[in-house]
């Protein structure tokens, strides 16, 4: 279980850290130069795959609940 539990955690950890970057980014975007438009477009690619790494986790979760509870019945 450990594992799940580590896995889990890096990826509520990339989660958090794509969206501090998105929130900086979108902070400082007073005079956006070319540079700083790709690296905002970056940081939402990223912030995209961990935001699906994250449903896909809860959708995981959301299901092996069912199939353990429709076993019971």
């Amino acid at each position: 279980m450990s594992s799940i539990e580590s896995t889990r955690h890096r990826l509520d950890m990339q989660f958090e850290r794509t969206q501090k970057n998105m929130d900086k980014l979108v902070t400082n975007l007073g005079n956006a130069s070319l540079g700083d438009i790709y690296a905002f477009n970056a940081a939402m690619r990223q912030n995209a795959t961990a935001s699906w790494a994250v449903n896909q986790e809860l959708q995981v979760k959301h299901n092996l609940a069912k199939a353990i509870i429709n076993e019971i019945r």
